[in-house]
């Protein structure tokens, strides 16, 4: 008999006190599939369904394999038609038809729709739940629309006034309807102009649509203009940290967003690392070739040019992965228009060229130093001076250009950021470095 977390009634009624998110918490950190499995079965019908959007890939996962199609069809109804399309996007591709043939026809078919937009679109994060009236209608009517609807839209934040082709032509707040004489018509009390949002937006200039006009809630239309469904700032908070993340993991070079630290294997880690590491590995082998078949007599000649190399190396990096990162975050802001783009280019490139200098004068003062009489000092010391500003000023101008033509090319600009632009200005760096010692030598 299980004993491990006490009688079922008692964990029953402690689980109750619990918020959905702090139990999908809890179950998260379970180690035990079969401990979760059956603390999830204590779990009240809408607890469960919240749990179910709320707790790990991972996790879910497990969860509903030991799911008929009937009970996770009772779940899926449980939430909201945004939520319940996304949990149904993650079953496997088989699965997904079986539960939704389990649930009410009309629930199925709105579902169904929301399956039909690419995840990352608007119509793909959007709710099909939302309150509507026509534009005829007056506050004590609207008013009583709102409330028949409450079951089905229990968090109502904006009320869309819609025409008989049920094109939004205002937005209603609550605060305007409570503060309206009753007969009034909504009409006279609606807001203008109505920003709405296609179905096909991408996700992240949905979220960008809420934060530029501080909005709740945004309705969106189909390509007829029609009232389809409703994003509000819950889905978006949730677009934010996705896209954050998606950056993050492209600047770090890692494949996937999905590892998990504290369980993933070693094979797995390695897997989702290998190819930019390998990527990286390959281009510094570039970087030694051309050492070792171009610049070996610059090197016979003053050894000392490779003590600063890595200097020259890991400055000229660092300044090109932070040219990089902040155009990859104006992207993601839209603070970064195509007619801006030189200007950003020239302002970086001075940017770089100060910073080389100032780190150049640095690092040449230090070299003349800690080789004081030995021949060809000055040749050194003003290689490495050159060698820095050529090589940081390149650098951050690489850095800002990459991310611009990967956005171009409709790639995630944020992989520019990463090993790539690192493992390039290596080589780079490298590369005039020498050529200015080189031709110093001449």
């Amino acid at each position: 008999m299980w004993t491990g977390l006490g009688r079922y009634d008692d964990v029953r009624r402690l689980l109750a006190d619990f918020h959905p998110a702090d139990i999908a918490e809890l179950l998260d950190q379970l180690d035990e599939p079969r401990v979760r499995q059956r603390v999830f079965g204590l779990l009240s019908e809408e607890t469960a369904s919240a749990v179910l959007s709320l707790i790990s890939p991972e996790a879910r996962d497990e969860l509903v394999a030991d799911l008929s199609d009937r009970e996770l069809a009772e779940l899926v109804e449980e939430l909201d038609t945004d939520d319940a399309a996304d949990l149904l996007d993650a079953l496997p591709e088989e699965r997904a038809p079986t539960v939704l043939a389990e649930m009410p026809s009309e629930l199925a078919e709105e579902i169904g729709d929301l399956l039909d937009h690419p995840p990352d679109s608007a119509g793909g994060i959007m709710q099909t739940e939302y309150v509507s009236v026509p534009q005829y209608a007056t506050v004590e009517q609207a008013i009583g629309i709102i409330r028949r609807a409450h079951d089905d839209v229990p968090e109502v934040h904006d009320v869309f006034v819609v025409n008989v082709e049920r094109r939004v032509t205002g937005i209603l707040p609550l605060s305007n309807l409570v503060l309206a004489r009753p007969d009034e018509s909504v009409a006279h009390i609606m807001e203008r102009p109505v920003i709405s949002v296609p179905v096909a937006m991408p996700q992240d200039e949905v979220a960008r649509v809420l934060q530029k006009y501080d909005f709740v809630t945004v309705p969106v239309v189909d390509d007829q203009d029609r009232l389809v469904g409703r994003v509000t700032i819950d889905d978006v908070v949730d677009v934010i940290e996705e896209e954050a993340s998606k950056d993050i993991y492209a600047i770090a070079g890692v494949e996937s967003e999905s590892i998990n630290l504290a369980r993933d294997s070693v094979f797995k880690r390695v897997g989702e690392r290998f190819s930019w590491v390998v990527t990286t590995v390959l281009l510094g082998l570039v970087v030694a070739l051309v050492i070792s078949k171009v610049f070996v007599e610059t090197f016979e000649k003053m050894a000392l040019l490779a003590a600063f190399l890595p200097v020259i190396i890991a400055t000229a990096g660092a300044v090109g992965l932070q040219s990089s990162t902040l155009v990859v975050r104006a992207i993601a802001l839209g603070t970064l228009s195509l007619q801006r783009v030189f200007s950003v280019i020239l302002y970086e490139a001075a940017t770089g060229l100060v910073l080389g200098a100032s780190c150049g004068l640095i690092t040449a003062a230090a070299s003349y130093l800690i080789n004081m009489g030995t021949p060809d000092i000055l040749q050194l010391s003003f290689a490495v001076l050159i060698g820095m500003v050529i090589s940081v000023t390149t650098a951050a101008c690489v850095g800002t250009v990459q991310p611009i033509i990967f956005y171009k090319l409709n790639r995630d600009p944020a992989v520019a950021a990463g090993p790539l632009v690192t493992a390039f200005n290596d080589l780079l760096g490298t590369t005039l470095y020498l050529v200015v010692a080189t031709a110093l030598q001449a």
